[in-house]
């Protein structure tokens, strides 16, 4: 990256979690601010390995990282007025509530405050992508190797599975992860591998992953390398080849799948704005699985970019220098350039009310 600047950070977390504090510092391109500012929104991340939502948002002149603590968030769902975010063992809802920003002291260039409204218990499904869409809020289960949404008398509603999983048991069996809508209706899906066998993908070595059609419920791109976060845009699926850090785009019109960029690090998290991709980064980590994949043997970083698919380059990005190595989700907060989460353990949750 070019240009580069230091970001503000900004932390509610007032416990040392080791023997020293936690570095989140990041750098980030001159264009990125300017970029947040033109599309009067900020970005979303969440990192399981931090234990923290990453809050990037900016002032027009600076970018201003807000961490947020939550127990091995994952998957996002946004919108300008609501967002929902999995955690370990439960679904959060927030909704916007912005009379909470004249309640206590805080940055005055805030102009979007969400607070929690509801949480759900799932158990450990090891929720990874979830979306609204017809029937409420769908999530990948990959625990239980299936789609599923959520009701009151129930951890989880099971709604589809892959052809090849041959009962719902808590195994893991194909690292089912990623989820693309298309008209409201779940259309995609990603898997590392086909296998009916509990955690047979953390074997390694095959790079066997898939992308799904889940109205058809057949595999329509094989001999995947880790893939993740499918998502429809523009006529295509786009989706991360995480283990290869490719950005690949599959039309169904042609049944042919293209090459949209190739980037340093685990690419994992995608969120579009019109011609833009945002584009999350991970450090390729040393985990269970045996071989480890082409990704590794290059030099990896975690954070963001931001590719103009007109003309494929790089116009932003944003990387972390310290301890977040990984990063899950991005999702693109419409309508508000600074916004703040409240906490569950904030005093607002007990005095700011809504009816």
């Amino acid at each position: 990256m070019t240009d580069v600047r230091t970001a503000d950070v900004r932390t509610d977390d007032t416990a040392a979690e080791t023997q020293r504090e936690p570095d989140f510092s990041s750098s980030y391109t001159g264009s990125l601010p300017i970029l947040l500012r033109a599309l009067a929104s900020s970005v979303l991340m969440t990192s399981y390995q931090s234990s923290r939502v990453l809050v990037v948002r900016s002032d027009g002149d600076r970018i201003d990282t807000d961490l947020k603590v939550f127990p091995r968030p994952m998957g996002l769902a946004v919108r300008p007025d609501r967002l929902v975010l999995g955690i370990w063992a439960q679904v959060l809802d927030y909704r916007r509530n912005d009379a909470a920003l004249e309640v206590g002291v805080g940055d005055p260039l805030r102009d979007a405050c969400f607070m929690p409204r509801a949480s759900h218990v799932s158990g450990m499904i090891n929720i990874h992508d979830i979306a609204w869409g017809r029937g409420g809020l769908w999530a990948v289960n990959s625990m239980f190797s299936c789609l599923c949404t959520f009701g009151p008398d129930a951890s989880f509603v099971p709604r589809w599975q892959p052809h090849f999983i041959s009962e719902l048991v808590p195994e893991d069996r194909c690292h089912l992860n990623g989820l693309a809508m298309r008209d409201e209706l779940p259309a995609y899906v990603t898997t590392f591998c086909r296998s009916d066998r509990a955690n047979a993908w953390r074997e390694g070595g095959a790079f066997d992953g898939t992308l799904m059609d889940v109205a058809e419920n057949r595999i329509v791109v094989g001999d995947l390398c880790m893939p993740h976060s499918p998502r429809w845009h523009r006529g295509e699926v786009y989706f991360c080849e995480s283990g290869r850090g490719l950005v690949r785009a599959w039309n169904p019109d042609t049944g042919t799948c293209r090459t949209v960029v190739e980037l340093p690090g685990f690419t994992r998290g995608l969120a579009f704005a019109g011609p833009l991709m945002f584009v999350g980064l991970s450090q390729a980590r040393v985990s269970r699985i045996m071989q480890p994949p082409p990704i590794a043997e290059h030099e990896t970083e975690s954070g963001l970019r931001v590719i103009d698919l007109d003309t494929g380059e790089v116009v932003a990005g944003l990387r972390f220098e310290g301890d977040v190595a990984q990063i899950y989700d991005v999702a693109l907060l419409p309508g508000s350039r600074y916004p703040e989460i409240v906490e569950w353990d904030d005093e607002r949750v007990g005095n700011v009310y809504r009816f």
